[in-house]
């Protein structure tokens, strides 16, 4: 019994030395879960990889779970300027709102991505640092947020559910493409009108805490404290007319009648003219937006005395979304995609970028396919419909099947072109032709204490070099295990389906979004990872084809097998 005790007691604490060493910055270079010795193993990175690029145009972002809001200068891809128009939801339906009622201030409240740093014992201070936000300064070692123009309006377009144009038997899909049509259906009035020009033409995100106040004997005192967040003053009148006014009557019963007459609002960004060659760009979960209405009422007591009463009407930002991309990419960009879309040669530069961006199509051992082999193993003439090469590790010469130990494919960053930009933490490869994971994602469960990495054996996380301050950190590489899926290929004659390569905003994210335009080719498709149409960034990576004279040879995408034979 004392001896299962002291094995217990070894296993808990082997598994909390485990995750202790998980809890380390994931982006070091050399922290690989699995070693790189591979003692005894056989290596054989000789194997044909064809990668190419793909520009995927306009996608769809209709109700995401996070939104980008914000103009981004990309030092290689060039500028993005990213607005959102989201339905409003009534809190409280068919509220009594009581006699003469006067909007005296309205606040539009949506919290950002942040973390707690600190907390200052004696005032009660909080630290914050803001997550998911790019385009930003380093001052005393800290962030400082560019400046961006922020317009927010109502909205005037039906934001529908159901598509009308198929009968309403499918959802209504929204894409990135269509700012001209909000434009011309949004009122005019700005809404964030507010003299303050950090509500507005100079709109800033802030790390510090949000503080209210209220007076004590005479002094102001800190009443409400909230982690950093959009805190933003609309028309007074606007809302007094929209909620109170005449054409209100029967409008606010229940959020379907809601909807329709007040149908949301748009947050349209532009650069502002304090910061025009560079804004800043940030991810946020718009349902969790909030207004909040303050108005008074006439009260008359029993006694005859009239007074005022003060009130609060909450509307969500609820119900559906638009997230509307506006790029301008660079000529690097452009040219970049234009020269390495060779599905036949592949490319010397790969381009994944989110948004409405672009993706890497990779094809393992090539095409060439001149014989096959028969059932019992012996070289037949004539095409089969499986690379020569998958063919011959199926049927190795020797009769000696292989074992696979592991398998990767890593991707060297061109730094270079990445120079002065912000890197994606994370890439995912994808099964291209069923627009699904492949099976070592479905295998991974190793957990990290950020869900960003998730699946870290899998991996696709970024390594970078050591530097003195965590901004200056430039990535080298990523690396992704596909193990089971070459183990597959090899021993059970999985099919050898086409790969897709895309950066990613969440590894547990694996839905798709529909494509406006299908992407042509030999086997086209019109799906792309949604987790890469809410993130922003773009990387540059090498493909395969380098000539074996060019510098950067040594990086270029390669194909690591490691296995042993039975003997």
């Amino acid at each position: 019994m004392q001896n299962k005790s002291i094995y217990n007691l070894l296993i808990l604490v082997g598994i909390v030395v485990f995750f202790a060493a998980c809890d380390k910055d994931f982006n070091e270079i050399g922290s690989n879960v699995i070693g790189n010795d591979h003692f005894g193993l056989i290596k054989d990175d000789s194997k044909t990889v064809l990668a190419y690029n793909a520009a995927i145009g306009q996608v769809e972002t209709s109700n995401l779970p996070v939104n980008s809001l914000g103009y981004y200068n990309n030092p290689f891809f060039g500028k993005t300027k990213a607005s959102v128009v989201s339905q409003v939801l009534l809190d409280t339906v068919n509220q009594t709102i009581g006699t003469n009622p006067t909007v005296t201030k309205v606040e539009l409240s949506l919290p950002y991505f942040s973390r707690l740093l600190s907390k200052d014992a004696t005032s009660g201070d909080s630290t914050y640092e803001l997550d998911s936000i790019q385009g930003f300064s380093i001052v005393s070692d800290k962030k400082v947020f560019n400046k961006i123009k922020l317009s927010v309006y109502e909205n005037n377009y039906t934001l529908r559910d159901l598509d009308a144009s198929v009968n309403f038997l499918d959802v209504q899909r929204y894409y990135s493409g269509e700012t001209a049509i909000f434009d011309s259906y949004k009122n005019p009035v700005r809404l964030n009108d507010d003299s303050n020009l950090n509500q507005n033409d100079e709109f800033i995100y802030s790390a510090a805490e949000i503080k209210t106040y209220k007076t004590v004997d005479g002094a102001q005192v800190v009443d409400t404290r909230s982690a950093p967040g959009m805190r933003l003053k609309l028309r007074n009148n606007f809302f007094q007319d929209k909620l109170f006014g005449a054409g209100a009557a029967g409008k606010l019963f229940n959020n379907s009648v809601f909807k329709d007459y007040f149908r949301g609002l748009y947050f349209k960004v532009d650069a502002s003219s304090a910061s025009p060659n560079q804004g800043s760009m940030s991810l946020l979960n718009f349902k969790q937006g909030k207004i909040i209405v303050t108005y008074n009422i006439t009260v008359t007591s029993s006694t005859g005395v009239v007074s005022t009463k003060e009130r609060k009407f909450a509307i969500s930002l609820g119900g559906n979304s638009v997230n509307l991309l506006e790029n301008e990419n660079s000529s690097g960009y452009n040219s970049g995609i234009a020269s390495n879309s060779n599905a036949t040669t592949g490319a010397y530069n790969l381009f994944p970028k989110g948004g409405e961006g672009s993706m890497s199509i990779i094809k393992l051992f090539g095409d060439l396919d001149v014989r096959g082999y028969s059932s019992a193993g012996t070289p037949t003439v004539g095409p089969n419909g499986i690379p020569d090469e998958l063919d011959d590790l199926r049927n190795p010469s020797d009769g000696k099947k292989l074992l696979v130990n592991e398998a990767n494919l890593t991707f060297f960053i061109d730094k270079d072109k990445m120079t002065g930009a912000a890197e994606p933490n994370r890439i995912y490869l994808y099964d291209l032709n069923n627009h699904r994971p492949i099976i070592d994602y479905f295998l991974d469960f190793s957990v990290a204490p950020n869900s960003k990495n998730n699946k870290f054996v899998h991996g696709g996380i970024i390594e970078k070099e050591a530097a003195t301050s965590a901004y200056n950190k430039r990535g080298i590489k990523y690396k992704v295990r596909l193990t089971n899926h070459i183990m597959n290929l090899i021993s059970k004659d999985s099919t050898n389906v086409r790969l897709g390569l895309v950066v990613t905003e969440s590894i547990g994210v694996a839905s798709n979004a529909k494509l406006l335009n299908s992407i042509s080719g030999a086997n086209p498709f019109n799906k792309y990872p949604s987790a890469a149409v809410y993130n922003p960034l773009g990387t540059v990576l090498f493909g395969n084809n380098i000539p074996a004279t060019d510098s950067n040879y040594a990086k270029r995408l390669k194909l690591e097998i490691y296995y042993t034979k039975p003997n």
